[in-house]
């Protein structure tokens, strides 16, 4: 049966970035703002070159329930329901297929994402409303599947078939990624996604997929392979072209495992945003150990004004334990470079991996204020199913829980040495260390370059940290029943 309408979702059971390898809460962390379904998007342009209408509905972003999605499905009436799901948030997410099979048993339920991914088959087994676990790049495949093919013959799904659940093949990773179409942005609200800062629209572009590194605690490896595979700097600034003229939008997130791996790859793209005079602000993650000053000096001048940079701990032993690969010396450098070239530092650090004490935790402490960097953020370890963390925390039974609901700002799992209740404090208290500084307010105040900038950094300091006792409280509630488990 070839498809004629298709809604794709963010259903209404959390406000998560469902990015496959990056499933984060928004409002658990302290300066994270909602991303587009760039994903959905991405989906929903391969089905409309089939001649699928298509609906992208991003529940959470837009502050709607359950009712909301039953009232599309009644209206909309599609042929496949696609949900986007995270490992936190799944069993809920589920509640969309459930919802759509019993307004139409006939309609096709599939979902995609990282959880699903790696747990197919067991999502298959416990959920009966679900008929299609879509693993891997879905691109190729949702294309199949809108072109009717049978489901025994698409790569890359598992599906159910008179009572058994059946998986195909893995499919191969796209090597060309300028063949994929641009997302489809005219079916988003693209008003809803915001630069943190300013409030101007802000868009996702997808620069490439893959990532080499071994980080234990990582899914890309997983989800996208270790091999880099580079969009061109013409398709990507093409892209970004479409963006200002159609969406009028001047603000991107580049997205990709590591955008600053390959140095002439960068170069280049920011060579060409340059030769069109694009007037751009952009913001990318990197490596700490994948910047020099040559790049920098050409990221400055392209526009741009924020790196996200994975320096996870101030204990060497345990960056070594997580298959990071960096020193902190590659952190110190990597930061200071960005002072001097101005451009704002967002550093992540990471509480929670296996060999953790709290000496541990306090030199991370200790080496977040010695960087200074612009922004930090204090995540908890996520055993994701698929990781290597997954496997040892299982292994040595220190998963306390059944993953729903915990996440990045909730622990599920407890180190050697410390307990999940001690984690939320240790996290708490970083928090607090790193953003009440009165030198840091200060600069922040200093800084701001317009009141509206002030005035968002005061509403996110509000919302992520001042009222953050609250939320420490109640997660602090939500761990407790796991311990009877």
């Amino acid at each position: 049966m070839r498809l004629k309408r298709a809604l794709l979702i963010n259903p209404p059971s959390g406000l998560y970035i469902r990015e496959d390898r990056c499933q984060v809460p928004v409002k658990g962390l302290t300066a994270t703002a909602p991303r587009p379904p760039i994903d959905l998007a991405y989906i929903a342009a391969v089905l409309e070159q089939e001649g699928v209408e298509c609906r992208i509905k991003d529940y959470p972003v837009e502050g709607k329930g359950w009712s909301a999605l039953e009232r599309d499905l009644e209206i909309f009436s599609p042929d496949i329901l696609i949900v986007s799901v995270t490992t936190p948030t799944f069993e809920l997410d589920m509640k969309a297929c459930e919802i759509a099979k019993k307004l139409n048993p006939s309609i096709i339920t599939a979902a995609k994402g990282g959880h699903i991914t790696v747990l197919d088959e067991e999502a298959l087994k416990k959920h009966p409303y679900l008929d299609i676990a879509l693993r891997g790049e879905v691109e190729e495949t949702v294309k199949e599947l809108a072109q009717g093919y049978q489901l025994d013959k698409i790569e890359g799904i598992t599906f159910r078939s008179n009572g058994r659940i059946i998986r195909n093949p893995d499919r191969k990773f796209i090597e060309d990624l300028d063949s994929l179409p641009f997302p489809a942005r005219h079916l988003l609200d693209n008003s809803l996604y915001k630069r943190p800062d300013t409030n101007e629209p802000q868009t996702t572009i997808q620069t490439n997929r893959g990532c080499p590194g071994q980080c234990v605690f990582c899914l890309a490896g997983k989800l996208s392979g270790r091999k880099l595979r580079l969009r061109s700097p013409k398709n990507i600034v093409d892209e970004i072209e479409e963006c200002i003229n159609k969406f009028n939008i001047r603000n991107f997130f580049f997205r990709a495992d590591t955008f600053t791996w390959n140095k002439e790859w960068v170069i280049e793209i920011c060579k060409e945003i340059l030769r069109r005079n694009l007037n751009i602000k952009w913001v990318c993650n990197s490596r700490v150990d994948t910047l020099d000053e040559e790049r920098l000096r050409w990221m400055k001048a392209s526009g741009c004004w924020l790196i996200s940079l994975g320096i996870e701990s101030g204990s060497q032993r345990i960056l070594n334990l997580m298959g990071k690969a960096i020193t902190k010396e590659d952190a110190k450098r990597a930061v200071e470079l960005c002072k001097k070239y101005k451009i704002k530092s967002y550093a992540f650090y990471l509480f929670g991996l296996p060999w953790e004490r709290e000496i541990d935790v306090f030199e991370t402490i200790k080496f977040a204020l010695e960087l200074d960097s612009d922004y930090a953020e204090f995540h908890l370890a996520v055993p994701f199913p698929g990781t290597v963390l997954y496997d040892i925390v299982r292994e040595k039974n220190l998963i306390e829980g059944d993953f729903q609901g915990y996440d990045h700002s909730i622990p599920i799992a407890r180190t050697f040495y410390i307990s999940r209740e001690e984690l939320l404090r240790w996290r708490r208290k970083a928090i607090f260390r790193f953003y009440l500084r009165p030198r840091y307010i200060f600069r922040t105040i200093l800084h701001s370059p317009s009141p509206l900038t002030l005035f968002s950094y005061a509403r996110f300091a509000i919302e992520r940290i001042l009222l953050l006792p609250s939320m420490y409280k109640k997660a602090t509630i939500e761990l407790i029943p796991s311990k009877a488990r």
